[in-house]
């Protein structure tokens, strides 16, 4: 770590200031130079990371949401961060996670987020009137690639899609079921239980956290209210697109 100059010492001291001090790297552990570091509320305390990733920020003792980021790179955000006392304060190497290119709903890896594994849920209609039925449904004839996930909170990247919906599967594997509550009235029922929320990074691509319980998911690629068709080479819908999920 750099060490501050006799004079920045005195001015430190003179100034009454605090120094929040660290690192910024990438998943390789490459220094990211340039990178922009913010105290929010505090528009003259700025500054970036030099050629060794290392950067200093100096302003007036108090609490901050220090903002840390750089061009191409997930930004990192310390919320409430308590430099209230005029002295260092080191918050090691945070590494930052670059900004995918490759577009859908992604997984993080543990150093970047990739693409799973695509699958379809088909549809069985079937009866008439008040007996007719829709049901969207893995089928065993199509292959479903299992996805394995932990419960708990899921971060996914989401780059320039309509939208996800992420359905529990019933015990015949079935996402959402649609069947006519009149001659004239459909109504839907399916068990959509995994909690979602969205947190928007830039326009078009977006943090998706999704909250899994244990237990089989489709995660549906919804677009514009339905589910997001997927076509042979004829033309013809043969499923709708999306992820199989497996949840532990």
């Amino acid at each position: 770590m750099r060490s501050l100059s006799l004079l920045g010492v005195i001015g430190l001291t003179a100034c009454s200031n605090m120094a929040i001090e660290g690192e910024v790297v990438d998943v390789t552990g490459s220094p990211i130079v340039g990178a922009n570091i913010s105290a929010a509320g505090a528009p003259t305390c700025t500054t970036t990371t030099g050629d060794d990733g290392l950067f200093e920020l100096v302003c007036a003792p108090d609490v901050y949401t220090i903002n840390i980021g750089a061009a191409g790179y997930l930004s990192e955000t310390l919320d409430q961060f308590d430099a209230s006392e005029r002295q260092r304060y080191p918050v090691g190497r945070k590494v930052l996670i670059k900004i995918p290119i490759e577009k859908g709903l992604l997984r993080f890896d543990g150093q970047s987020y990739t693409g799973m594994e695509p699958g379809v849920v088909v549809k069985r209609a079937g009866g008439e009137g008040t007996s007719a039925f829709k049901h969207y449904c893995v089928a065993e004839d199509h292959e479903n690639p299992v996805n394995g996930l932990k419960s708990g909170t899921v971060a996914f990247f989401d780059n320039h899609s309509d939208g996800w919906r992420p359905f529990r599967l019933d015990e015949d594997g079935c996402a959402y079921r649609m069947s006519p509550t009149t001659e004239t009235t459909w109504g839907i029922d399916y068990a959509e239980k995994a909690e979602i929320e969205t947190k928007q990074v830039e326009e078009g691509k977006e943090i998706v956290l999704i909250t899994f319980e244990p237990g089989r998911y489709f995660i549906a690629d919804w677009d514009k209210g339905f589910f997001t068709k997927v076509k042979n080479d004829e033309g013809e819908t043969i499923g709708y697109s999306g992820f199989y999920v497996e949840v532990e």
